[in-house]
């Protein structure tokens, strides 16, 4: 009995961490950045509620990364 990899399901999973791990990386950098400049008396809750939208965007950007790499190798190369 062979078992065969669905390959249509793994390489989107992949694509959603690694989407996921450099955004959200990228992201903390960004954070870095304008939290060193700005000072926490000055405009910290500001920061924190920016990274709290901009951490919800990566997560949603990965998920479309995903989601078209799923669409390709099902539809685009006929599998689906």
């Amino acid at each position: 009995m062979r078992l065969g990899i669905n390959w249509a399901t793994i390489i989107p999973v992949g694509m959603f961490c690694l989407a996921l791990w450099l955004l959200q990386s990228e992201l903390s950098t960004l954070y870095a950045v304008v939290e060193s400049t700005c000072g926490e008396a000055s405009c910290g809750e500001k920061i924190a509620i920016a990274y709290q939208l901009l951490s919800l965007s990566t997560v949603v950007s990965a998920a479309a990364v995903a989601w078209a790499s799923y669409r390709f190798n099902t539809i685009y190369k006929g599998k689906g």
